[in-house]
């Protein structure tokens, strides 16, 4: 390996990695360490960390060496690192070839941690190996980083010091679970198929132990943005908490087996692997050749069956995560393979980071709207985060975004009704979608106008909505009946005020009743398909509904400690008796921060938790979903949100449009 100014082949340099350590500047200059600049954009710097030796003047700092190398030579020769970054103000030096580079507190204890003691190691650091001061580099650098991981012969994540000694039981606990559960799953053959699981099973329900898996994944590590990527094209991944290992598959694979079995949740309580199993799902497109993800049989499964996710869902993953610069979330994905212009090797955007976000994500709607397996979907994921954004702007204002393009920087709100596997398709199955996007930034859209809104409710919260008293919001607890039956009554006299005077579609031929519509939308008709049942969701609803009223009726005796114990003992044996309620209870996920609106013609819909009345609803063309539009004093519209809107969620609208009921107008996002 060479140093930073010359690049002779990597592998001739691996075989004395003695006579490269005794060759190390003793002592530091106290000047900056000086990078300089890549032979061409073939090439990575690669990090040598020297022994771990204390120094003739009493210190054991880091010390280093940095090496140019041709990227297609230095395969499987480092361990690439991944880890969070910190307090960027909080810095310490390390020594690179005797001259000081100053890195964040928390790299340089990794750094610290994984060298050895006897023989130099070669690892690959962001912080170090890019210049972090050249812009240029750095976009050139972020659009091969997929590849820097992929090719490392592995990756360790830095998760910190083990300051509470906790970390080697934690990870046991973690091993012997899953050692016992992938021993049922053997032989049973599916993870619903295992019998129930009790305290009779051979694993440890202690929750002192179980504290410390949350704790885990309570890291912050686990919120970082970048560690979706760097995880998913590892070849092997170890986590490393203070002296301690894991595999990243054994987090995964707990994740999972907690998330398909309520009766193991019900008993190790609520430890908060949902982040895992959320970014698992992102990092099971990535499908790398050579992957930790095939290492465990849960994991493994849903690895393989992972194909039908969009790259805006991709992105979608990354808005709950933390970064440095909002321009990463975008360019933190560009290494996953859904990232490429339709039928082209190309990028979907060039990482460049001289450009501002507002630069970023319109480069990226664009892009997405000119991939037709995208565009369908990408009004879908827009999700604002206020009503001065709704209004938007395509008036040139450089500080803001039209209102049709998706904000990637602002926390998720409420999960998109649009997705490949749904069966929706309000805007036929054999229509293309058509936007043009306009010199000024707006986006010219064809789209029939059907509806407006005539009432919507309170913003919902699924907390409220959920079988478990001790997530209800005070006003919920102190009702004297479940939240549902509250938003029901309030759904009927809004229905009786707003549309007893005028025809209403609120009775489809799917449907027989108010109450019918109503259970349906809250639950966005879904699960269904062609053959949707309505006799199974009447079933479903009503055990759900029966749950919820005895819920309240033993909550509100339980004032003391001791009854909220048997509220919580009635509701565990519910969870593991009855399907048929909690089926209807998980459906009920996405009406999560939306609303419940009626239209002017007496529809039913779940609409975003920004809409208002008046808001008009329109269907596009080859779209799954119908939008909320508001109209705009310039004859323009801006865009609220999806929606699901029952009784036209299977092409209604475009039979109407065959037959010359409702027309087809070009409107101006």
């Amino acid at each position: 390996m060479s140093t930073d100014s010359s690049h002779p082949a990597l592998c001739s340099r691996l075989q004395d990695r003695a006579a490269l350590s005794k060759t190390a500047a003793k002592t530091p200059t106290g000047k900056l360490y000086q990078y300089q600049p890549l032979p061409s954009y073939d090439f990575i710097r690669i990090l040598e960390l020297l022994p771990d030796e204390t120094t003739e003047d009493g210190g054991g700092g880091v010390r280093c060496r940095l090496h140019t190398e041709r990227f297609a030579d230095a395969e499987d020769k480092y361990a690439a690192i991944s880890y969070v970054w910190g307090d960027p103000n909080d810095r310490v030096p390390i020594i690179c070839d005797g001259r000081i580079i100053e890195v964040t507190v928390n790299l340089a204890d990794a750094l610290s941690h994984i060298r050895d003691w006897t023989e130099s190691r070669f690892v690959w650091a962001d912080a170090v190996c890019i210049n972090q001061e050249d812009d240029t580099e750095k976009g050139h650098q972020v659009k091969r980083m997929g590849k820097v991981y992929e090719n490392a012969e592995e990756v360790l994540v830095w998760l910190g010091s083990d300051s509470e000694g906790i970390a080697e039981d934690c990870f046991n606990l973690i091993r012997e679970t899953n050692e016992y559960l992938d021993h049922q799953l053997e032989i049973y053959g599916g993870v619903l198929h295992i019998p129930a699981i009790t305290k009779a099973s051979p694993i440890s329900f202690e929750k002192s132990r179980w504290n410390k898996v949350r704790a885990l994944v309570e890291m912050p590590w686990f919120k970082r943005l970048w560690v979706i990527q760097e995880a998913a094209l590892a070849k092997q991944c170890t986590l490393l908490w203070g002296n301690n290992q894991l595999s990243i598959a054994e987090v995964c694979e707990l994740s999972d087996f907690v998330d398909y079995r309520l009766d193991l949740r019900n008993l190790v309580g609520e430890i908060g692997t949902g982040q895992v199993g959320d970014n698992f799902s992102t990092q099971c497109t990535y499908q790398s050749a050579k992957s930790w993800m095939r290492t465990k049989p849960l994991i493994k499964a849903r690895h393989g069956s992972s194909n039908d996710m969009l790259f805006l869902g991709v992105l979608d993953s990354g808005r709950r995560m933390k970064s440095t610069f909002e321009v990463d979330r975008v360019f933190a994905f560009l290494g996953n393979p859904l990232a490429r212009k339709y039928g082209e090797d190309e990028l979907v955007v060039e990482p460049d980071y001289s450009k501002s976000i507002q630069e970023v994500y319109f480069e990226m709607a664009c892009s997405l709207l000119a991939h037709p397996r995208e565009a369908p979907y990408l009004l879908s994921f827009v999700d604002h985060h206020n009503n001065e954004s709704v209004e938007g702007t395509t008036l040139g204002r450089d500080d803001a975004f039209p209102s049709w393009v998706p904000r990637w920087d602002k926390d998720w709100r409420q999960y998109s009704i649009s997705l490949t596997h749904f069966w929706y398709r309000a805007g036929g199955l054999e229509r293309n979608f058509n936007a043009a996007v306009q010199t000024d930034k707006s986006l010219l859209l064809p789209a029939i106008i059907f509806d407006h809104l005539a009432w919507t409710s309170n913003t919902l919260d699924e907390d409220n909505l959920s079988l478990n008293p001790d997530i209800w919001d005070e006003d919920t607890r102190a009702a004297d009946k479940p939240f549902i039956d509250l938003l029901f009554t309030r759904v009927r006299k809004a229905f009786n005020k707003h549309c007893h005077d005028r025809y209403s579609k609120v009775v489809s031929t799917s449907t027989k009743s108010i109450e019918d519509a109503f259970s349906l939308t809250l639950t966005r008709q879904y699960p269904a398909d062609d053959e949707f049942n309505l006799v199974e969701h009447q079933r479903d609803f009503k055990a759900y509904l029966q749950a919820a009223r005895q819920l309240v009726d033993k909550h509100s005796t339980s004032t003391r400690k001791r009854m909220r114990g048997t509220v919580r003992k009635w509701l565990a044996s519910l969870r593991s008796g009855s399907s048929s309620v909690f089926r209807y209870d998980r459906a009920l996920d996405y009406a999560h921060n939306r609303r419940f609106a009626i239209t002017e013609s007496g529809r039913f819909g779940l609409v975003d938790r920004l809409a208002e009345l008046n808001d008009v609803c329109c269907i596009c063309p080859g779209m799954q979903v119908p939008l909320i539009l508001r109209p705009r004093e310039d004859g323009r519209y801006g865009l609220v949100g999806d929606s699901y809107i029952h009784g036209v969620m299977a092409g209604e609208v475009m039979e109407q449009l065959e037959k010359g009921e409702v027309k087809l107008e070009n409107i101006v996002l």
